[in-house]
């Protein structure tokens, strides 16, 4: 992936820097009232807090639904904490029927805009490239920090990355409190430490009951000594998954690494 930018920003990874570049020199306009400003205004044109930090991320309805999830996930999140902007960089002949799709009308915590594709100078295309998405940008007090073209730079990420330090960001997402407790069964041994993630996949659980997040509790029973409620909730995720046509293969390897523990 190429981004050919007037801000040489060529970061394509989730290691996050502190390293300012520019501010955006493009024009975007609000799908809501139709109207385009520079987004180096967005901050006071919005009443923005510049002190969070802001993801930018693009989208197109015809070729990018993960795209569109990644920005429902964000959508799930406590964006008190971050500025969230959506630009869709569908081509003027393309953008009347992305919107009539109505994602955006779903993104009521953030801010979404079009990008003027093809019209000046100041088209978003003109700095970037588009043909690559979700392109996201990683803004500090209004500046680019980072860049990356991810379809996985979840908001569980930020936590992991420390951009975002409490975790009620992703208090009712079920997806990513279950992301962020399987990264921590994988990379830490500290009982308090694990205990967090028992709380964090219990609240997965309690928000919608899958395959993946039972597993998940199961491993993190196991890896905390809890054998017996390990068992359990290691043959409750099989049940889940042979009901939702899930392959379970490492649930079974799980549930013969407890029994010899029995």
């Amino acid at each position: 992936m190429k981004i050919t930018t007037s801000v040489l920003v060529l970061i394509f990874s989730i290691a996050f820097s502190s390293k300012s570049f520019s501010q955006i020199d493009v024009n975007i306009t609000d799908i809501d009232n139709n109207k385009t400003i520079p987004f180096s205004k967005i901050y006071e044109t919005y009443d923005l807090d510049k002190s969070l930090p802001t993801l930018v991320i693009t989208w197109s309805a015809e070729w990018c639904y993960p795209c569109i999830r990644l920005i429902n996930r964000y959508n799930d999140c406590d964006l008190s904490m971050l500025n969230v902007i959506t630009i869709n960089i569908d081509a003027e002949n393309y953008l009347e029927d992305a919107l009539n799709e109505g994602h955006q009308k779903n993104w009521d915590n953030m801010l979404n805009f079009h990008a003027n594709i093809g019209e000046d100078e100041k088209g978003f295309d003109k700095v970037f490239n588009v043909t690559s998405a979700p392109l996201i940008l990683i803004l500090d007090n209004g500046d680019i920090s980072d860049a990356t073209v991810s379809y996985s730079l979840y908001p569980y990420k930020l936590l992991e990355a420390g951009r975002i330090r409490d975790v009620n960001f992703i208090w009712d997402s079920s997806q990513d409190l279950n992301s962020l407790a399987w990264s921590f069964y994988n990379s830490e041994n500290d009982p308090g430490r694990l205990a967090e993630a028992l709380k964090w996949i219990d609240r997965s659980i309690e928000l919608d009951q899958e395959y993946s997040n039972t597993d998940t509790y199961a491993a993190l029973l196991f890896k905390t000594g809890e054998y017996t409620k390990a068992l359990k909730a290691a043959k409750d995720a099989i049940e889940i998954a042979k009901n939702t046509n899930e392959d379970y293969e490492s649930t079974t390897d799980l549930i013969n690494k407890i029994i010899e523990k029995l």
